[in-house]
């Protein structure tokens, strides 16, 4: 039998920081709340979407669904690494 996946929505700084927004879909509002948040320190990020347990040792995979905060070309496999790295810090 196989277990559940837990599904997240997360925002991913570009430096690979993040929070969780929830296990349900954000509304626009609160995606624009979290857009405005990271651009009003002069962040940017992505609204993603986290399959897996953050805290569990198991893989976890992550989506980018869109950019917000401040205007970016940041790269989204630096920010995913940047992610992993600090997630492996938290279960290690």
């Amino acid at each position: 039998m196989q277990a559940e996946t837990e599904t997240r929505w997360i925002v991913l700084g570009a430096d690979g920081r993040h929070v969780s927004l929830g296990r349900t879909e954000p509304s626009e509002a609160e995606i624009t709340v979290a857009g405005d948040a990271l651009a009003a320190q002069g962040l940017s990020g992505w609204l993603a979407r986290m399959q897996g347990d953050y805290y569990s040792r198991r893989k976890v995979t992550l989506e980018p669904l869109r950019r917000i905060g401040a205007a970016h070309d940041a790269d989204w496999q630096a920010a995913l690494s940047a992610f992993l790295a600090a997630r492996h810090r938290a279960t290690h």
